[in-house]
Formats: C-alpha cells, structure tokens, sequence
C-alpha cells in the first residue's frame, strides 16, 4: 500500500508542476499514469481489508488533490485555447 501512495504522491507533485507550466501533453500522460496507480490500488482486495486510517486519509486527500487538478486544468485550457484563438485570429487579420 506505501508503495502505491508513494508513487501516487510523486505524480501530484509531477502534475502540480506541469499544471505550472500549462504542460497539457505532460498532464494528460501524467493523469493516465495516476489513473492506472490508483486503479491498481483500489482493486487490491488485501489493501481494502488491512487499510489504516492514515492511508484513508491520504486517499481522501488524493481525492480532493485530483479535485482540484480537474478544476485548475479547465481554467488554465480555456485561457489557452483563448489565447490561441485570439491570435490565429489576429494573424489572419493581419494577412488580409
């Protein structure tokens, strides 16, 4: 169970980062790697029978983490894809 934790707290700081840098690549690959290590941890049967309270603590605020990332991610893609518009646009403008 550590293990699993300990890989999918290296990733929220890995996507933390590329949430930084608007790294949307990075943050999708990042994002199918997270989805696979907690798909492999909740499908452990033994880990759901001897899980403690610390680790539903940490799996309460990995929900709460990726939450966030969703909400962060939409807002910084919505600007971007703004942004890219508004200068594809102006780019035409100036052609004409």
């Amino acid at each position: 169970m550590q293990t699993h934790l300990g890989k999918i707290k290296s990733l929220q700081s890995k996507i933390e980062a590329a949430l930084k840098d608007s790294d949307f690549e990075k943050l999708a690959n990042l994002s199918t790697e997270l989805t696979s290590s907690v798909e492999d941890l909740v499908s452990n049967s033994i880990y759901k029978k001897n899980i403690t309270e610390s680790e539903l603590v940490d799996l309460q605020s990995l929900l709460s983490s990726v939450e966030k990332y969703q909400e962060i991610t939409s807002t910084k893609f919505k600007a971007y894809t703004t942004k890219v518009s508004r200068n594809q646009k102006m780019q035409k403008a100036y052609k004409q």
